[in-house]
């Protein structure tokens, strides 16, 4: 009796361990960028700071399909955002960013530089 307890104790712990070590515990982020992605600098005024305004135009750009990274900066008065051209236009990210809603503030775009990244 002793003997089927020690088994079934030991069969309990190696399908325990198996399912912990199946888990995925990676915090990895994996950017992928397209061969047709573009880096464009916006310049934007009517930001009041970096933890309302700016962090929100960014989080609102980083989750559009289509952009593979955006940074705003109060600082700066500027976001830089990678994006693939082929999924979101330069009008799009102009359009989510003067949309953003953070208080009363309204945003303007006063320049915009493109590069490609190819």
């Amino acid at each position: 009796m002793k003997i089927n307890y020690l088994l079934l104790n030991i069969i309990i712990f190696c399908l325990t361990a198996n399912i912990l070590i199946a888990q995925d515990t990676s915090n990895t982020i994996t950017v992928i960028e397209s061969a047709s992605s573009t880096v464009v600098t916006l310049e934007i005024d009517g930001m009041a700071c970096q933890e309302g305004c700016a962090d929100k135009i960014a989080s609102n750009l980083n989750e559009t399909k289509g952009v593979i990274s955006a940074e705003v900066s109060f600082k700066d008065k500027n976001g830089v955002v990678t994006f693939d051209q082929n999924l979101v236009s330069i009008e799009d990210l102009k359009s989510i960013i003067t949309s953003t809603k953070v208080k009363d503030y309204e945003y303007t775009i006063n320049s915009v530089t493109t590069k490609d990244k190819n």
